[in-house]
């Protein structure tokens, strides 16, 4: 919500040229910030209807940690025993078509549990952004783009630190290449200056 703010009263007081032709530069970060506004609303309405619950409770029947329920007499299903006067055996007066949905009146009997959120990723991923916004005119695009890129790899939980850093250099370059060359736009060179 605070980041769509920002963005929104950033956006209100830019300095527009008068040259600039439409759609101009207001409306990528008006786009944004009403993204950021819209979803956080919605997720502030998601906690509010379903809240985390504090603790998960262990499951009532079962073994504990393995999710499968002991065996009982009462949950053995019932199968005739073969009978000599018939000669039928109890496998043939089995049911071979077992109902598929008899699993789902159990499933549906469990409480419905929401995945909790990871406090780690979302702290990771903040200081992320932070760090690359404060490191943004210091060390330059490239530099600070390869940090927020692996930095966002690392708080999402990639365990590739080398792999991880050679990408975000190679994804930070071509964006730097697509927005000189392509869009003729130069992004802050930081204490790379003399070489781009």
């Amino acid at each position: 919500m605070v980041t769509g703010v920002v963005l929104g009263v950033g956006t209100l007081t830019m300095d527009v040229p008068a040259n600039v032709t439409s759609p101009g530069p207001q409306l990528f970060p008006t786009v944004i910030g009403a993204g950021c506004v819209v979803f956080a609303v919605l997720l502030g309405v998601d906690v509010l209807r379903r809240p985390e619950p504090e603790q998960i409770a262990a499951p009532a029947d079962g073994l504990a940690g393995t999710g499968t329920a002991p065996f009982t007499a009462a949950a053995a299903p019932a199968v005739p025993v073969g009978d000599a006067e018939t000669a039928t055996s109890p496998s043939a007066t089995a049911n071979p078509d077992p109902d598929p949905d008899a699993d789902d009146a159990s499933t549906e009997d469990a409480t419905e549990t929401r995945v909790r959120s990871n406090r780690w990723a979302v702290t990771g991923l903040v200081g992320t952004i932070v760090a690359f916004i404060a490191l943004l005119e210091p060390l330059g695009w490239l530099l600070s783009g390869t940090m927020l890129f692996w930095g966002v790899a690392r708080s999402l939980g990639s365990r590739r630190p080398v792999f991880d850093l050679f990408l975000s250099l190679t994804v930070s370059s071509l964006v730097q290449l697509a927005f000189s060359a392509g869009l003729g736009l130069s992004l802050p060179p930081g204490v790379l200056a003399g070489v781009f």
